[in-house]
Order: structure tokens, then C-alpha cells, then sequence
């Protein structure tokens, strides 16, 4: 039983009828624009060196390790994402590439700064991550040509911001992210694609591979290629979504939908709760010694416990890991991680800190060059459901809490104004240092005053 709803699009039938419509009245109905950043981290160098100009730039990951974002210059080169540094040294050096390490307090300000413009354009954002946001359009069409108003709001962020977005447009957030992957690639020109007609609809779908749609992963890609030899966005829209759900599972199934033009995913205007929060980073040197170690995790608990009280959230379960650099030929390899139940979920940095470091303990073995570590905060749940200890004295608990939850807030408070203020002694200079190798990293140009350009 094949799941390919016709094979021939010439020939409607009274079901490709069915879909127009369907087409049509959810496009009537919803509208949804996305903003994407063009090579966003090279983009927030850029805009303050403009010496950078059509000269090909890479930004690399911390420890200066791959390249994480490149500037079009530099992928005519042949420069692939994810290449150690040390691969493209002769790249580098025979044209002249600028390389930069991640700067991400300077990345994290300018995605403000641009959520901020776009926020005065749609009532309703979805942040979706640090270079793209969703935005509800719906009825705009009335009264306002939606192609014109997406050209609008690629003008207002590159002009009043400085760094270039492009803007796609569709009556599903599916359809608006294929949109703008099309105008990225220029295949329309102006940096803005907007799909208002079925025409539009077709026209994209056909210039989008299956492995360029929103939610197709590699394995579902490998699938379908292989054994239905479906290789673009227009094939997969084809497919029976009732007989594709029964096959495979309801997120294929509404891809399908949206494909066509019947919105299924909705704007989330307000972040899902996450998870679990992970803080991890690799050394710029070995670590043999515990105790520098412990310095370094004490300071990732302290980070990820941060972004806890940042999220409203409290954590059950703390997990610590520790490795070798499993990559060398030389070294003996290593990895560990283990993980210990709080007996109160907490946000409180002294008690995850003390469960951690004790975790830390358990795992490490002395004789080996560490590499990497990292602190992961799991079993998450929102302040008003955490419990206290049935052995806990009620009064004295809830009242040293309430103590707890102000100091750590007034921490916090200090932290945001200037990067680790306060800090516990048990994350020693590390506190104050980068763990990482940044040997090419650029000022913070919008969040240090010592960064401030100076004009001479």
C-alpha cells in the first residue's frame, strides 16, 4: 500500500481540490514570519570592524576548537562547519581569513537588540533561538501587503541594528522556515520570500531538499530517500499524513500538514520549561590535580545553578562528568559521569555545589590529563512544586529558605551588573578567568565600558 496521495500534479483531482482549498482558507486564517540572522556570530564581528567587509571571517567554538560560523566569503572558500582550526591553517593563511573566538556575551546582546526591533512589528514572538524568531502576522493581509511589511522588517533590523536578517513568510511556521531558507539562498532576490499563493507554495517546496525541512532529521531523510525516493520538500508534501502517522509518528504527519498549508505548530510565545540545564566546557590546558578541577567545577555548578534561579525552576538530580581528550592517539583515555539525588530539590548554589563536588570526588582518577568537564541539572520542576524534606523541621526550613532564595537573588542581582561580583571561594580563579583557550576573542563591545570603541 503506497502512502504517495497521486503521482501526477497536473491532473487535479477532486482531493488535490480539497487540498487548494484547505490551502487557502488556512492561509486566510494564519501568517507567520521568520527572522533569521545571516551567519549571525560573523555578523556581530563585523558590524564593529567594517574593515571585515567582503574579507572572508570564521568564528570558532570554545578552546578555539571548530569553526561554529562563517561569513559567505569564507564558504566559497570551501570552509566546512564544524572543521577543527588546525585543518584549515593553510586556508587561513592563504586567504587571509580573520578568526575569531566565540564572543558570546557580545552575541547574546546584539540577539537582544534585534528581538527588541522585531518585537515592534508583532504583538506575538516566538524567540526561537539566538539569531531566529517567529512572529504572528495574522491579519495583515487585509489591510496590509504582507511581502512589503517582511521588507520592512528586514530593513528596520539591518539598518537600525546593523546586522542582516532575511525574512520568510507563509500561513505555517513549516512554510515561513522554508521561505526563508529560500531567501537565503537568493533564489528570490531582496532577502525576503513571502508564499501568499499555492503557486508560491509549489514553487518553493520544489527548490528545498528533504534534508533542508524543519524537523526531517538524518535518519528520517536516509528513510525516505531510500524507500520511497522522496528527495525534496514538494515530494514529502505528496505523502498521506494519516498513513505517514500510522508509519512513522504524529510530528512527520503534521510536517506534511503544514507543508500544505494547514497550520499545526503553534507560535510559542512563551519558552518551554526546560529540561535540563548543562554547563560544560574543554580546558585550554590538561588538568591533573583535583583540587584545580574541583576550582572548575565548582564554578560550571555555580553558572548552571544560576540559570536555574534564572528559569524559576529547582533541581532534583545533579550529574557531573569528567574526561580525557578521547580524540588523542597519545593520552590514556577516560570518562566518567555519575550523578546524586538531592534529598530537597534546591536552586541553591552552596547545596548543589556541595552535592556536585562531592560527586566529583567519587569519579575522578588521579594520572590522567582532564579535558573536559561538565554539570547537568536534571528532574526540573517549577518553584511552587518543590517539597521539603519530610524530616526537615517545617518552620525553621521554609524561614531558612526564604533567607536562602534572598541572598542568592541579591547574588545574582550584583552578578548581571558586573560578571562575578560575588562568587564562593570554592570556585577560586576561576571565577574570574576563562577556563577555555580565547586567544582570538574580541572586546565586548556593548556590554564592558573598558570595551567601549574609542574614538581618536
Amino acid at each position: 500500500m503506497s502512502i504517495i496521495r497521486y503521482t501526477d500534479p497536473d491532473k487535479a483531482t477532486p482531493e488535490d481540490i480539497s487540498r487548494l482549498r484547505a490551502y487557502e482558507m488556512n492561509a486566510s486564517r494564519r501568517y507567520f514570519a521568520l527572522a533569521d540572522c545571516n551567519n549571525f556570530f560573523v555578523s556581530c564581528e563585523r558590524l564593529f570592524r567594517p574593515d571585515l567587509k567582503n574579507r572572508p571571517v570564521i568564528v570558532l567554538s570554545n578552546n578555539d576548537g571548530c569553526v561554529i560560523s562563517r561569513s559567505n566569503e569564507a564558504k566559497q572558500i570551501g570552509i566546512p562547519m564544524g572543521i577543527p582550526l588546525f585543518k584549515i591553517k593553510h586556508l587561513v593563511s592563504r586567504y587571509g581569513i580573520a578568526v575569531f573566538s566565540s564572543n558570546f556575551s557580545l552575541y547574546l546582546d546584539m540577539s537582544n537588540r534585534v528581538f527588541s526591533k522585531l518585537c515592534e512589528y508583532a504583538v506575538n514572538i516566538e524567540r526561537y533561538s539566538i539569531d531566529e524568531s517567529f512572529m504572528d502576522l495574522t491579519g495583515l493581509g487585509k489591510t496590509i501587503n504582507r511581502h512589503d511589511y517582511c521588507l520592512d522588517i528586514r530593513h528596520a533590523v539591518t539598518h537600525d541594528v546593523g546586522i542582516p536578517v532575511c525574512v520568510g513568510g507563509a500561513s505555517t511556521k513549516t512554510l515561513a522556515k522554508i521561505a526563508n531558507h529560500c531567501a537565503k539562498k537568493g533564489i528570490l532576490p531582496g532577502g525576503v520570500m513571502t508564499i501568499d499563493t499555492d503557486d508560491e507554495r509549489l514553487f518553493a517546496l520544489k527548490q528545498t531538499p528533504l534534508d533542508d525541512i524543519w524537523g526531517i532529521g538524518r535518519a528520517l531523510n536516509e528513510k525516505f530517500s531510500r524507500d520511497y525516493g522522496i528527495r525534496t520538500a514538494y515530494d514529502l508534501s505528496l505523502m498521506d499524513p494519516e498513513k505517514v502517522k500510522k508509519r512513522f509518528s504524529i510530528t512527520v504527519a503534521n510536517i506534511i500538514r503544514e507543508l500544505n498549508g494547514i497550520s499545526c505548530i503553534t507560535l510559542e510565545d512563551e519558552p518551554r520549561p526546560k529540561k535540563q540545564i548543562m554547563w560544560s566546557r574543554t580546558f585550554g590546558h590538561h588538568i591533573v590535580d583535583l583540587s584545580e578541577l574541583r576550582q572548575i567545577v565548582a564554578d560550571f555548578i555555580a553558572k548552571a545553578a544560576e540559570k536555574l534561579r534564572e528559569d524559576g525552576q529547582y533541581a532534583g538530580l545533579i550529574s557531573i562528568f569528567i574526561q580525557t581528550n578521547l580524540a588523542s592517539r597519545v593520552d590514556r583515555r577516560y570518562a566518567k559521569q555519575a550523578t546524586a539525588r538531592l534529598s530537597v530539590k534546591t536552586c541553591d548554589t552552596t547545596e548543589l555545589m556541595s552535592a556536585g563536588l562531592k560527586v566529583l570526588e567519587k569519579i575522578f582518577i588521579p594520572g590522567y590529563l582532564y579535558y573536559k568537564a561538565g554539570v547537568i541539572l536534571e528532574d526540573l520542576s517549577p518553584l511552587r512544586e518543590s517539597q521539603s524534606d519530610m524530616f526537615d523541621t517545617p518552620c525553621e526550613s521554609e524561614e531558612l529558605r526564604q533567607k536562602r532564595e534572598k541572598l542568592q537573588h541579591a547574588v545574582d542581582s550584583l552578578n548581571r551588573k558586573q560578571h562575578n561580583t560575588v562568587f564562593l571561594a570554592a570556585q577560586g580563579i576561576y571565577a574570574h578567568g576563562q577556563v577555555s583557550k580565547q586567544e582570538r576573542r574580541s572586546p565586548s563591545y556593548t556590554t564592558s565600558w573598558k570595551d567601549l570603541p574609542k574614538v581618536k
